[in-house]
């Protein structure tokens, strides 16, 4: 099926009946961590110790198990925790009780909640979210609403509601899972996460990806988030007409947002088609058909090559018989999918069967069998024409859990489209990650008292809402900005400084904007770090800038220098480097030197002499006189001559 995430048409996707939301994660830039006292810093691959654990579900207050929770220790995973003495304490691995929630944290939270026009709410309460994937030692997630009922402006004369404001704790950075095993560095956990969930009204692939690059742009626009690698994730939720929903985990980019999401409402419309054919054949919701078989044959009784290095290694195979569903599991889903793919991905993430091909089955070639094989399992399993032989090998244990999946997955394929939380592929489809959490998993947290937001504490939060980074673009195009500045500028840090400057004309708009957003790009790229210098330190070196007092023809070098050494002014910088605006005299006296040094030179070309005089003498003038000027000069020496 053809997918063109450029149909952000809405009629298109209303068709479908498309419906979209959600959920931005984003650190917060603060000293320490949320619940604890260690210090927030960079990732380091740097570990000197290492934990193990399990993880068990827990019931929920109403006494229910959360189905989440239930799918992760079926995985049985042994959980590695690599841990940095620098970031972590005994608070991370459940063996201290939390200190107070971080106030910093809050009070960002707040500025962002007001920045998104949400309600704040009058108290926090630390409530207890259960994650037994291993991301996180304790096995939950302390989490708080800090504001709820906002709303975010779109194009278009469009808006998405915010449900809620969310302050948590980021869990641990993944880095291997293969297996029964799964390995986390603890650098990131515990560090405040700011959670943004909108409502799931969002009508088109583009409009989704829209809103998610205009929450991330505000949140940037506040100066309160980090940045870096694994420090924003995006999570998008959708459905269709009938269908329900299912949460694209961890999207890193927004341009494939509307290439997963067309992808994905693709996929359950097909999903959709494959219920009503099975409904069609007499099967109904609640119906779990199939029949699993124990194959103890020899490795030379098959052709297939996985099937023999199973059996001569002591592995076991499983062939499960799904009855009257032949010509389903080749069925297209969307892209190069098809519904057994459905079943491989349940057996890679339930089963830990993650080798590939971790399955094989009986419908036609592109089950991975030969015809000798598939004759042998039909006729193993009693399959009739209407029915499917799937395989699976492995550990005795894990065979029987993929086989289980198998008839799992088969049911709720008669009833439709099931909850999942799916990860996003390179190649822009999706595949399961985990059975979608409930409200089953949420309790409160005990340990923690409830946090009144006095009013005091909301005003003075107000008071760096920033201006929303589209307002800001319209007054920089006003200003005539080319768009690269203000892409960049109507989120940064030192816009505000622009701002000041430019009312103050100190400086003008272009010459400002180059400093601060190509000019810093420029130094980044080439690894000086200009986030050491404070916004008195542009200031002085913008105004100046302005004034003549230092040139725009060493302003690479000199904040190469300054960078370096931060606890130097400019003044000190430009003496030390000799670049002191030079008088009349000694402009004239270059510009006289240089003209005289090329009459050699372009004795034959006289024509070139003014240009090549002009580079001799800003050569010697480097940093201490404005090029106009010395053009000026070196005009009127041709002139005499």
């Amino acid at each position: 099926m053809n997918i063109d995430p450029k149909l952000g048409v809405l009629e298109e996707w209303e068709k479908l009946g498309f419906r979209s939301g959600l959920e931005i994660h984003h650190q917060l830039n603060t000293v320490y961590k949320l619940f604890c006292r260690c210090p927030v810093r960079l990732n380091s691959d740097i570990w000197h110790a290492e934990l193990l654990r399990h993880m068990r579900p827990t019931m929920s207050e109403l006494g229910e198990y959360d189905g989440t929770a239930l799918m992760e220790f079926k995985t049985r995973k042994e959980i590695i925790y690599r841990m940095n003495r620098e970031t972590v304490c005994t608070y991370e691995m459940d063996d201290n009780p939390p200190f107070p929630i971080n106030e910093e944290a809050v009070d960002k939270a707040l500025t962002i909640a007001l920045a998104f026009n949400c309600k704040i709410v009058g108290e926090l309460h630390v409530i207890r979210k259960q994650y037994l994937d291993g991301s996180i030692p304790t096995g939950f997630q302390r989490t708080t609403i800090v504001g709820v009922d906002g709303i975010l402006a779109l194009p278009n004369n469009r808006s998405v509601k915010i449900v809620q404001i969310g302050l948590e704790e980021d869990a641990c950075r993944e880095v291997s899972d293969v297996g029964h095993r799964i390995t986390f560095f603890t650098d990131r956990l515990s560090i405040p996460l700011i959670e943004v969930v909108t409502a799931p009204t969002l009508a088109t692939p583009l409009e989704v990806a829209e809103a998610t690059r205009r929450i991330g742009r505000l949140l940037r626009a506040t100066g309160f988030v980090r940045r870096g690698i694994g420090a924003v994730r995006q999570d998008v939720n959708l459905s269709i007409t009938d269908g329900t929903r299912v949460e694209i985990k961890g999207v890193p980019r927004i341009p494939r947002i509307p290439f997963l999401l067309a992808y994905e409402a693709y996929r359950q419309k097909s999903l959709l088609d494959i219920r009503a054919e099975l409904w069609r054949r007499g099967f109904q919701p609640g119906d779990r058909p199939g029949e699993i078989f124990f194959w103890n044959g020899r490795h030379d009784q098959v052709h297939s090559n996985d099937l023999k290095a199973a059996l001569l290694s002591g592995d076991t195979i499983r062939v499960i018989k799904l009855p009257n569903v032949n010509g389903l599991l080749t069925h297209p889903l969307a892209a190069y999918h098809c519904f057994a793919d459905e079943f491989a991905g349940r057996i890679r993430v339930v089963a830990c069967l993650d080798q590939n091909p971790n399955m094989f089955h009986t419908e036609g070639e592109l089950g991975g069998l030969d015809d000798y094989d598939r004759r042998l399992f039909q006729e193993f399993t009693g399959c009739s024409a209407d029915d499917v032989a799937l395989i699976v090998w492995g550990a005795d244990r894990d065979t029987q859990t993929a086989a289980e999946e198998v008839l799992d997955r088969l049911a709720l394929a008669i009833k439709g489209i099931p909850n999942e939380t799916r990860q996003a592929l390179r190649d822009n489809t999706t595949d399961f990650e985990r059975v979608l959490p409930g409200p089953d998993r949420m309790y409160p947290d005990t340990d923690s008292p409830p946090y009144e937001i006095v009013e005091s504490k909301i005003e003075a939060a107000r008071k760096y809402v920033p201006e929303p980074p589209w307002e800001k673009a319209k007054r920089y195009r006003a200003l005539g900005l080319p768009e690269d500045i203000i892409e960049r500028l109507a989120i940064d840090a030192l816009s505000s400084l622009f701002d000041r400057l430019v009312e103050d004309k100190a400086i003008s708009p272009m010459r400002a904007g180059e400093v601060l957003i190509r000019l810093r790009t420029a130094l980044s790229r080439l690894n000086h770090n200009t986030d050491n210098l404070f916004e008195n330190q542009w200031e002085s070196l913008l105004r100046a800038l302005g004034k003549g007092e230092i040139q725009r023809e060493i302003l690479l070098h000199l904040l190469q220098v300054w960078s370096r050494n931060p606890e130097m002014t400019l003044t000190q910088i430009c003496e030390k480097r000799g670049w002191i605006p030079a008088t009349p005299e000694k402009i004239e006296k270059s510009v006289r030197d240089a003209w005289l040094e090329t009459l050699k030179i372009t004795m034959y070309h006289p024509d070139k002499r003014p240009v090549l005089a002009m580079s001799q003498a800003m050569a010697r003038l480097a940093g201490c006189a404005p090029g106009k000027l010395v053009w000026q000069c070196v005009q009127k020496m041709a002139i005499v001559r």
